[in-house]
């Protein structure tokens, strides 16, 4: 009998009844609704009727959770994944996803997730598209030795988990397009994919002992929000259009004697001597952004992470919308100036001025002095600058502005409660 008219006979039977109009349902769609469920639930309806007993095992996405889920102890949940995994049809899996948000036992973690790595191998072994793991506990899980090998999957989330070694080399899944880390310690030598598209590191942990390079030639958006440690090494891309780049406190970019430019001279300057040692010969940063559309580059300005890179006068060619932050007016504004001056086709500029010292601002103002005359995009149209506090140094931005062929029409100066939203690629 063919699936259609075994599933005519199924809907028949069941309106005959006068009951059950849902198991009247083609089983590819009874499957499809059951994939929305945690598969503990899933699993639950084989005691509905006879016509759902098997329908949990060919269910196309599995969904491990411990949040509002009963299994009384950690030993009770590897049991029941052991069994679901084993008891299963080996059919393609479209989503995996192992949420643990429960746990405050270290033994029920370990106990929880002793078998992980085996779970993980038997999701890219049903070729896998979307995989997730989320262990949001007081430690991250660790995972040093698990190799993602897979055809199939397009996309990796993993959070409050630490990767190690060779991890995060992805060049064994040619078909990835979306890595999205939050909350992760990244102790690797390098994030490397050819086919990844889009990349997202939120609050993570850069623990390598040199900069973590970042290798995606085919990326399109980046973003790399409030992390900890050294700044990982950008490669260039000529795909990426899009780029959001916010360093929060815990970067150790900074100069402890504000030398704005990350050399201080004095050997016991962590950020200095790291930077001074590490890459004297090379870029960090801005060659790795220089073919984006749009630059969103928001740190603090003691930071010098950006201003270390402008010895290599690299162009912005593609650039379009740009948007910085106090460190812009650092050092009498080489930020602003340095990206102004290497935009050709700059249309917007935005600036978020919310953090600099007033008593800095103010030294900045008396001390600028352009040392050589040259005129911005004419492209620029719209020149936003957006204040926590209105004082000299915004009329000053004007004024440097004005100098360098910025119309005092096309500038719009606003108030700004500093609340910035997370920058998200969640509808690529």
């Amino acid at each position: 009998m063919s699936e259609r008219s075994e599933d005519d006979a199924n809907k028949k039977a069941a309106l005959a009844d006068g009951e059950d109009r849902i198991g009247a349902l083609p089983d590819s769609l009874l499957q499809q609704v059951l994939s929305f469920l945690p598969s503990c639930d899933a699993v639950r309806t084989c005691v509905l009727a006879t016509r759902w007993r098997t329908l949990w095992k060919s269910v196309p996405s599995l969904r491990i959770s411990t949040a509002g889920e009963r299994y009384g102890t950690a030993h009770a949940l590897r049991k029941f994944v052991n069994h679901l995994l084993l008891l299963r049809d080996r059919t393609p899996l479209l989503e995996y996803e192992i949420n643990s948000h429960d746990s405050s036992r270290d033994e029920d973690i370990d106990e929880a997730f002793r078998y992980i790595e085996l779970w993980l191998r038997y999701a890219l072994s049903c070729q896998v598209q979307v995989l997730r793991v989320d262990v949001r506990q007081d430690r991250r899980l660790c995972l040093p030795n698990v190799v993602l090998l897979s055809q199939y999957l397009t996309r990796l989330e993993l959070s409050y988990i630490d990767v190690e070694g060779d991890f995060l080399d992805l060049s064994s899944c040619p078909a990835l397009k979306v890595l999205k880390m939050e909350s992760c310690a990244i102790d690797a030598e390098r994030i490397s994919s050819q086919s990844l598209s889009h990349l997202i590191i939120y609050d993570g942990i850069f623990a390598s002992r040199g900069r973590t390079c970042i290798s995606a030639p085919s990326l399109i958006t980046l973003q790399l929000d409030e992390f900890t440690g050294h700044t990982p090494l950008l490669e260039p891309t000529s795909s990426l259009v899009r780029a959001f780049l916010r360093f929060g406190e815990n970067c150790d970019d900074y100069c402890e004697n504000d030398n704005y430019f990350g050399d201080c001279g004095n050997g016991s300057c962590h950020g200095c001597s790291y930077s001074k040692y590490h890459d004297s010969d090379d870029w960090v940063l801005l060659e790795g952004l220089s073919g984006t559309t749009n630059l969103e580059l928001l740190f603090e300005s003691d930071l010098f992470i950006g201003r270390m890179d402008f010895k290599w006068c690299i162009m912005f060619s593609q650039l379009k919308t740009l948007s910085l932050s106090d460190w812009c007016v650092a050092a009498d504004f080489s930020g602003l100036i340095y990206f102004v001056q290497h935009s050709p086709i700059l249309e917007r500029l935005t600036l978020q001025l919310q953090c600099y010292r007033e008593s800095f601002a103010i030294e900045t103002e008396e001390s600028y002095n352009p040392r050589s005359q040259f005129l911005v995009s004419k492209h620029l149209k719209v020149v936003e600058i957006s204040y926590r506090k209105e004082d000299k140094i915004i009329h000053q931005i004007v004024k440097i502005l004005g100098t360098h062929g910025v119309p005092p029409e096309s500038i719009n100066i606003k108030p700004n409660s500093y609340d910035l939203d997370r920058f998200s690629f969640e509808q690529q």
